[in-house]
């Protein structure tokens, strides 16, 4: 169903960039690009004329190329569709080109019972003919038409797949700081819960866990705050992600309660700034050090002689040298004291 109400086409244009739980910067562009289709449009038609995709990408700030992506996931989602492509000038034969022709489109209402007309039609009959009239023919094969201006999406109109990603072992308390590291930390965290890394769209899973390293997590905290709830940190909440047709929305709606409640987590997964596993292997490492420098010590010290016969005829001989000494000392002041007297 072609829509011809702005209003309808901007709600629903906002409601399947919010499903895709994107980043909050890529959802801002990609809908600041959509509102400038949708204030393009034509009430009567639907039709959305004369806008470039030098325009699009001025409206949000990106590069054509990102322009061709925002087109190519309107039609994967069923919002947009080119009813005529764009063409190059010299293909035309004029000074300019020509710009694509979009519809945004809605999947249709189911028919509800309309009283039979005079004639013996019923409305919905009417109402269809006058939209096939206003409304010009629209492909809705889902493929984006080949264009001329040389701004066609890289990928024929569909999104590729993420190529092979190795798999990581990131540390599970420490927190990622950088895009690699945040990389890193999903990927361990997806293969802890079970999740194939490799078939899942890390990009979601990526913008999806992007606010909570920015909060402090780690990869503990978060299996932690997924098995269990903030009101009832005692008792498991139980695997749901296997088997589900959306693990990753079921991953959001697990963590959303912790939010704003990581203070709530045990201590002991806290997370830590900085690679804590080569602290620890430092101290460790120093600890070590400590230890070889005591037991060197006490090896070095110097070894007590043993008492032998010759230690022990030495020590009395000088015990003897010092006994007659003060007997002679004492012996000379008692003949002192004995003359004085006489």
């Amino acid at each position: 169903m072609v829509l011809t109400d702005q209003v309808t086409a901007l709600a629903r244009a906002e409601q399947l960039v919010d499903t895709e739980l994107w980043r909050a910067d890529k959802q801002d562009r990609w809908t600041r690009m959509l509102h400038r289709l949708v204030h393009s449009m034509d009430w009567t038609t639907g039709l959305v004329c004369g806008v470039t995709t030098a325009q699009l990408a001025t409206a949000g700030d990106c590069s054509p190329r990102t322009v061709s992506r925002l087109l190519a996931w309107a039609q994967d989602a069923d919002l947009l569709v080119v009813v005529e492509a764009g063409a190059s000038g010299a293909f035309l034969g004029t000074d300019h080109n020509r710009a694509p022709a979009y519809v945004f489109v809605a999947p249709p209402a189911p028919p509800a019972e309309e009283p039979a007309t005079p004639d013996g039609q019923s409305g919905n009959h009417v109402m269809a003919t006058e939209s096939a009239q206003l409304s010009p023919p629209v492909d809705e094969s889902g493929d984006l038409p080949y264009s001329y201006a040389g701004n066609n999406p890289l990928t024929g109109g569909r999104r590729l797949n993420r190529p092979h990603q190795p798999q990581t072992d990131w540390p599970l308390w420490q927190i990622p700081t950088t895009p690699g590291q945040r990389s890193a930390a999903v990927t361990t965290l997806l293969t802890r819960i079970g999740l194939d890394s490799q078939t899942m769209p890390v990009w979601r899973a990526r913008a999806l866990l992007h606010p909570w390293w920015t909060a402090g997590a780690c990869v503990a905290g978060l299996l932690h705050a997924i098995d269990h709830h903030p009101d009832r940190p005692d008792q498991p909440r139980g695997n749901a992600l296997h088997g589900a047709a959306d693990p990753l929305r079921v991953l959001g709606y697990r963590l959303r309660p912790w939010v704003g409640q990581l203070h709530q987590l045990p201590p002991r997964l806290t997370g830590h700034h900085g690679d804590y596993r080569a602290k620890q292997a430092t101290q460790l490492a120093d600890r070590i050090a400590a230890t070889e420098r005591d037991r060197a010590q006490r090896t070095n010290q110097p070894s007590r002689s043993p008492s032998t016969t010759t230690a022990r005829e030495t020590a009395r001989a000088a015990l003897k040298a010092v006994l007659i000494e003060k007997a002679r000392r004492r012996a000379a002041v008692n003949g002192s004291h004995a003359n004085s007297a006489g």
